[in-house]
């Protein structure tokens, strides 16, 4: 793509009042740091990529968790098909790398780490659908986000937030 300074000041601009989203995004996809730092760069990567086709700021948003939560599922799906790179955590481990990841954050808060935990654990279209709603879209934005129906997010949120629920209060083996 040839770049204007307008071009590089739009995508400027998007990423910069989006960080904070696409920062979320990679940690509910991405276990470990170094992951979410390579999945970050993919993420602006593709934003810039697809920046041409973004005709209304009015749609960013949207367009915006789109591309981010569609780069996170390859991303995912690319990581998982390299046996090599799969990690196999016992309890023992992924409490330790819970632990560990805890007292390196900023918000150290048990509940936020326990709700990332679980939202980890679910697939990655329930990832997204749960992680945008976090965000307080409504399930219009959701559905144009996602691909899928407002009436059928409303249905799969549901499933996935009992799942969610059930994932939280379960026990550690």
């Amino acid at each position: 793509m040839n770049s204007t300074p307008a071009d590089e000041h739009k995508f400027l601009e998007l990423v910069n009042e989006n960080r904070n989203k696409i920062l979320r995004v990679c940690r509910v996809y991405a276990w470990n740091s170094a992951d979410q730092d390579d999945l970050y760069q993919e993420i602006l990567s593709q934003i810039w990529r697809g920046l041409p086709g973004l005709k209304e700021k009015q749609f960013a948003n949207t367009w915006l968790y789109r591309v981010a939560i569609n780069t996170a599922i390859s991303f995912v799906r690319k990581r998982a098909s390299r046996s090599d790179r799969v990690v196999h955590f016992e309890h023992a481990d992924l409490t330790r790398a819970i632990e560990s990841r805890q007292a390196t954050e900023e918000n150290r808060d048990d509940r936020i780490a326990n709700l990332y935990t679980a939202i980890f654990k679910l697939d990655p279209l329930e990832k997204a659908l749960v992680t945008l709603f976090l965000e307080d879209l409504t399930y219009e934005q959701i559905a144009e986000a996602t691909g899928i129906s407002a009436n059928n997010v409303g249905v799969m949120l549901h499933r996935a937030k009992k799942k969610l629920s059930c994932l939280m209060t379960e026990e550690p083996k």
